[in-house]
């Protein structure tokens, strides 16, 4: 799929819709290299991205800022190789890292099925 296509499917959401991920204007000076930004999300996501992304070999470069403290969004930064786009490692990215967090909760739910575990309340004093 071209870098145009893929940008089209991240940008593509209603109008009246907050759009949770773009391209930050004027940062993708060519297809390997662009800044996404996460809106209404914090280190949480940022760091887990960022931790999938640089686990992709097309990957050169992840990272991620909190532009301002105040403010509810993640910028994340990507350069790729030349064999992929930003746009094709993120969109892996953000898929690799939906399948991490199903395989943990799966396997939370199988361990707490079979109901071997304690529960105990802490003392108030």
């Amino acid at each position: 799929m071209s870098t145009s296509k893929l940008v089209r499917k991240i940008d593509k959401s209603p109008k009246s819709e907050k759009k949770k991920l773009i391209i930050v204007p004027k940062t993708m000076t060519e297809p390997q290299c662009a800044t996404f930004r996460l809106t209404d999300e914090d280190h949480t996501l940022g760091n887990a991205l960022r931790w999938t992304l640089m686990k992709n070999s097309e990957v050169d470069f992840a990272s991620y800022s909190i532009p301002h403290p105040s403010e509810t969004a993640t910028n994340i930064r990507v350069q790729t190789s030349e064999k992929s786009s930003a746009v094709e490692a993120m969109l892996k990215g953000l898929d690799d890292l939906s399948n991490i967090c199903r395989h943990v909760i799966n396997s939370v739910q199988i361990e707490l099925a079979k109901g071997e575990f304690e529960y105990e309340e802490e003392s108030i004093m």
